[in-house]
């Protein structure tokens, strides 16, 4: 790691754990008022994230798209940036972070056991699609965090309608028919973004290997992942899942995209993608 890199990279994790801190405490002792004051910390530690990334470049010469370091700072990046957006957008849905933020946390802390030390690009990341590729995999990834987090969200309030005496607090969040919608409209836009990232990878893996498809390990969970989100959206479209089932499914069905990005070289250590070689 660059020493910039380095220094701003823990105060970002830093940060990034005072606020979930909050934001776990805003939830378990009902007290929405600290909320806003967490999500302004998160803006801290998204600024010092970035200037970590920053750092980095200039060390390497490259954005951070490769190795497991380097493809955990830059997800953590667009998953808090993702968060930040929608909860500008919409306070109501700040909350959100208390489902993120614990999985940019995890996130950082593999990497960084991992290799965080600085390397060249390799010879076949040295395309302009690695960069539509890695993209739009970013995008995706973001926005099926944030179907994940609204689903957290959704089960929180809708147990608290079912109380005896609901908590107040609660009403600071969206109502469970808009969040409900906002699920479905996250894995849309995830679903869409994973496709591209899957067609530009296909185009990128004719150059590189000679053909659009090998059934690497990663290629192949990637696989399972779509096909998990589309079965997610038909299942809400003809069979009308909602509430319950499609926040859990939705939560549930994160495990295939961690998985491709950060779990398979954990029992198989021959992918052909050089993002997960140690």
């Amino acid at each position: 790691m660059a020493y910039w890199e380095m220094i701003f990279y823990w105060v970002a994790l830093i940060v990034y754990s005072l606020s979930c801190g909050g934001f776990l405490y805003s939830f378990i002792f009902k007290n929405p008022k600290v909320m806003p004051r967490m999500f302004a910390l998160l803006a801290v530690g998204a600024l010092a994230h970035t200037v970590a990334i920053g750092a980095r470049f200039q060390a390497t010469g490259h954005l951070p798209w490769s190795g497991h370091y380097e493809y955990a700072l830059m997800g953590g990046w667009f998953i808090i940036c993702g968060t930040l957006w929608v909860g500008w957008r919409n306070k109501q849905l700040q909350g959100l972070a208390v489902a993120t933020l614990p999985l940019v946390i995890i996130m950082m802390g593999y990497g960084y056991m991992q290799n965080p030390g600085l390397t060249p690009k390799a010879a076949s990341l040295k395309t302009i699609w690695l960069y539509i590729h890695v993209y739009f995999a970013w995008l995706a990834f973001g926005a099926y965090s944030l179907a994940m987090a609204a689903g957290v969200l959704y089960l929180k309030k809708k147990k608290n309608s079912l109380q005896p005496v609901p908590n107040p607090s609660y009403d600071r969040f969206p109502s469970l028919e808009h969040l409900d919608e906002l699920i479905f409209r996250y894995v849309v836009f995830g679903f869409i973004t994973d496709t591209i990232m899957m067609a530009a990878g296909s185009l990128w893996a004719k150059d590189l290997w000679g053909g659009y498809w090998n059934w690497d390990p990663v290629e192949t969970w990637s696989l399972i992942s779509w096909l998990t989100y589309g079965i997610t959206i038909h299942l809400r479209v003809t069979f009308g899942w909602k509430e319950n089932r499609l926040a859990w499914l939705v939560i549930c069905a994160l495990s295939t995209v961690i998985i491709c990005f950060f779990g398979v070289n954990l029992v198989v250590n021959t992918s052909l993608h050089m993002f997960q070689v140690r």
